[in-house]
């Protein structure tokens, strides 16, 4: 049982650690351990929707995933915050999210995030544009999610929620990252290659 504890206590330390160096995607994939529904109070909520939703932006809180690396666990450790959407594009809802990580008594939070749901032919998927202009990033997403295959890979396959996206080396690229997947877009197009799809996937990779 000490053992399970110092694991646990652990991930949470590093987690808390990473809080304040990484954004809340990267927390949010330290995080991924097996984790249970927690308990969070009325007096949590509305801290979090002040330090999250309203004092940044202005906006009220539209839901809280609070969990807990034990069952029935007298408080949480972790919690997901949403804001109400502020905005829509291509019809669907913008809005900020971020996590949150409990040390003791006291919540840090990282930087919200803008988040959107992109519209796939089957599906909703939830993306994340980073420092990109949305509506590009929207388009790029569900444009590659029809080009079927790279290299023998779905492109569909791999884009599975949340891709979170950003700019590349070069202002010609963006870089996608879906949980496993790496994939790089670019916005190059040679115009001796009239038939090839643009934006191009040029790369796709699979993380171990």
């Amino acid at each position: 049982m000490k053992s399970m504890y110092r694991i646990r206590h652990g991930l949470l330390c590093l987690t808390t650690i990473l809080l304040s160096q990484l954004s809340a995607p990267a927390v949010a994939a330290v995080a991924q351990t097996q984790t249970f529904p927690a308990k969070f109070s009325r007096d949590e909520s509305m801290l979090l929707e002040q330090v999250v939703c309203g004092q940044k932006y202005g906006m009220a809180l539209a839901e809280i995933d609070a969990r807990a690396f034990e069952a029935n666990a007298s408080a949480a450790n972790y919690a997901d915050v949403k804001c109400r959407p502020h905005a829509r594009l291509e019809g669907q809802p913008l809005y900020y999210v971020a996590q949150c990580v409990r040390s003791a008594k006291q919540w840090s939070c990282a930087q919200a995030e803008l988040e959107t749901l992109v519209q796939l032919r089957q599906r909703q998927l939830v993306m994340r544009p980073g420092s990109l202009d949305p509506k590009l990033a929207y388009q790029a997403v569900q444009k590659i999610s029809g080009y079927g295959y790279f290299q023998a890979k779905s492109l569909d396959a791999a884009l599975q929620s949340t891709c979170n996206l950003g700019q590349g080396e070069t202002p010609d690229l963006i870089e996608i990252s879906c949980q496993r997947w790496a994939i790089t877009v670019s916005f190059w197009c040679p115009a001796s290659e009239p038939k090839t799809p643009c934006p191009r996937v040029i790369f796709m990779g699979e993380r171990p």
